[in-house]
């Protein structure tokens, strides 16, 4: 009698909870706001170990993978798509892309011993751009010009009195890049040592070094002392080499359909032919040109100082300073900081700031883990942030199995983030929150976030102006039960647990 009496009141209690959970948690699907603008949303669609063994098979094929995931990507929000160094490259199919050879070959000419690229041949690339573009969703291209490497010849070079290695000497350098397999289809443009400030390598000691060119300087980049990167670097002084490489940046663009380029390295570039790059292949298009540059800089006022160095407006950067703010939240911050940290919280250039948590050179096997705790709470700020474009990292959201929770924060950022951004006046040591408005013109759409450092499992209560006067909200990401309603001047207790795995929920409008 007594068993048969506590599995009844246990049933009645299943039976409330579900109930409960029906009217605190609307069925999202059914509750969506109207998207009355689309907010861009890349996802970086690579990693560094993609194709190794112990990876997905299917992501060998890129190309081919990402058409298939087309519908996908653009359901859950993403505007946009940034895939890996599609050129050939000195590794031929197993390289990632950054050991530049051949801009021109994407993976069609048998050249370093393959014809595809690690991510497959250029008709699939193609046929990848098409299904995206179907899809609503942008392409942009991964572009290393600041070296080059895998050359076909070596040719004999005397060296700069001033060379940092051997000056005054001569090297053999790996210089000569003729591209046979291509045959001087696209452009006929072949590379000598004159194309070059320098290089890395001597053959005839085999030796590596730092062996700056007679009648060579480095060029002008933002990095004054001597900057050097890696391989040939390209002389962008050089006007043949200037003409080329725009004109494979126009090709690109108008010919293979890109929609922009994230530009690799670019503080190490000479500036001056960065800003002309952007104003010439800006200038052939009919399409707005997306560019962010990776300007490896996490002292925001430098970043600053680069982009007023290049002075492009069309430039945009990663913002390096914001992502060493997350780095600091590993180890618990004062989460009041993120009120201002990095370039997406900088006046004046808070639009110019392409915002992520990790990526292939942050997070790498054996090399860097990356951010590995509290990075839900990274992605949930720049997902929900008025300035700024966020990036969602491929192994994050496919390998690490952050998918599910990664998808909500994607549906609040599709049908939620709008209107204007505000801080609130009681963040603290453990909490940080921020509020978006809505728009006047939508129902449903603006959010509370609230975003934890805490350990303690306890939840916090903040009450906080919502902007929304008489609304009721819901945590869309299902960490703390219940519903608000705000009072005639838009405020509420909004509530989150301070929690390593559950310290971010982000409230949005119930849609009656």
């Amino acid at each position: 009698m007594k068993k048969s009496f506590l599995y009844l009141l246990s049933l009645i209690l299943v039976i409330n909870v579900t109930l409960v959970g029906c009217v605190f948690s609307p069925n999202k699907k059914d509750n969506f706001p109207p998207v009355s603008r689309n907010n861009e949303t890349i996802l970086q669609a690579f990693y560094w170990e993609m194709g190794e063994a112990g990876y997905p098979k299917e992501e060998t094929d890129l190309w081919l993978f990402l058409a298939q995931k087309a519908p996908e990507l653009s359901e859950v929000g993403f505007t946009a798509v940034w895939l890996p160094p599609a050129n050939k490259a000195m590794g031929g199919k197993r390289d990632v892309g950054y050991a530049t050879y051949d801009l021109w070959d994407l993976g069609e000419f048998n050249q370093k011993g393959t014809v595809r690229t690690k991510y497959g041949t250029k008709e699939e690339l193609e046929n990848a751009i098409t299904a995206l573009h179907n899809d609503g969703i942008k392409v942009y291209y991964d572009a290393v010009l600041n070296h080059r490497m895998g050359a076909d010849s070596t040719e004999t070079v005397k060296l700069s009195p001033y060379s940092p290695d051997k000056p005054g000497q001569t090297i053999k350098a790996w210089t000569k890049l003729a591209f046979p397999g291509r045959k001087n289809k696209y452009s006929d443009f072949q590379w000598n040592w004159q194309c070059f400030d320098g290089a890395d390598w001597d053959e005839s000691t085999r030796t590596s070094g730092k062996f700056l060119f007679e009648g060579k300087s480095w060029d002008y980049t933002f990095i004054w002392n001597d900057d050097y990167l890696m391989g040939a670097d390209v002389d962008y002084e050089n006007h043949k080499v200037q003409k080329d490489v725009t004109n494979w940046g126009n090709w690109i663009i108008n010919e293979i359909g890109f929609d922009g380029f994230r530009l690799d390295a670019v503080k190490h570039i000479d500036y001056r032919f960065i800003n002309q790059f952007i104003t010439d292949v800006q200038k052939n298009s009919n399409k707005d040109v997306f560019f962010v540059g990776e300007a490896w800089i996490e002292n925001v006022d430098d970043l600053v100082g680069y982009l007023n160095t290049v002075n492009n407006e069309d430039l945009k950067v990663f913002d390096f300073p914001l992502r060493s703010a997350f780095a600091d939240m590993i180890n618990g911050t004062d989460m009041r900081t993120l009120q201002n940290v990095g370039l997406v919280n900088k006046e004046g250039y808070k639009n110019r700031a392409v915002t992520f948590v990790d990526n292939h050179d942050t997070n790498r096997d054996g090399k860097d883990p990356g951010i590995y705790r509290r990075k839900y709470q990274a992605y949930a700020y720049i997902l929900t942030r008025e300035h700024g474009i966020p990036v969602v990292y491929w192994k994050d959201y496919y390998i690490y199995g952050m998918k599910n929770e990664l998808d909500k924060l994607l549906e609040v950022r599709k049908y939620y983030a709008y209107g204007p951004g505000y801080e609130v006046d009681n963040n603290d040591e453990d909490v940080y929150s921020y509020v978006r408005a809505g728009l006047d013109e939508v129902e449903g759409d603006g959010l509370v976030l609230m975003i934890s450092d805490g350990e303690s499992e306890e939840i916090i209560s903040k009450r906080i102006n919502s902007r929304q006067p008489n609304t009721t909200f819901y945590d869309y990401t299902g960490h703390v039960q219940g519903n608000i309603i705000t009072d005639e001047r838009g405020y509420g207790n909004f509530k989150v647990r301070k929690s390593e795995n559950e310290g971010w929920s982000v409230w949005v409008p119930v849609i009656e």
